[in-house]
């Protein structure tokens, strides 16, 4: 049984969001453009990703301490629920999932809008 699993980052994702404050709590609820900026090394697998009109990004929320609480009341609700039942970003696994619209690529950058 696998016990632990190691990702290596194929690019970094920057928006204009800096701080906490002022950062939406989803990308639906935003309409500032980001960019995926693509490492060198794996330039080849953006091959015919123009032709898509959206991607799927898994990504590590880098600033979110790892948690072990299950139970948590998300940011628009009263009650609390299950971590999994959530899209809270403190989680045992501090990874996210999005699918986001590409709108252009530019060599090794990809830009993507805030809502889809």
């Amino acid at each position: 049984m696998m016990t632990e699993f190691c990702m290596k980052p194929i690019g970094v994702i920057h928006t204009p969001f800096k701080e906490m404050s002022g950062m939406p709590i989803q990308a639906s609820r935003s309409t500032a453009f980001g960019e995926i900026e693509v490492f060198p090394e794996y330039e080849a697998g953006l091959e015919s990703i123009d032709g898509l009109s959206h991607l799927i990004l898994i990504y590590v929320f880098h600033a979110a301490l790892n948690s072990s609480e299950l139970m948590v009341k998300p940011f628009l609700d009263d009650k609390t629920h299950g971590i999994f039942a959530t899209r809270f970003y403190r989680r045992p696994n501090p990874i996210g999932i999005s699918i986001v619209r590409l709108i252009q690529r530019t060599d090794l950058l990809l830009k993507i809008p805030g809502s889809n």
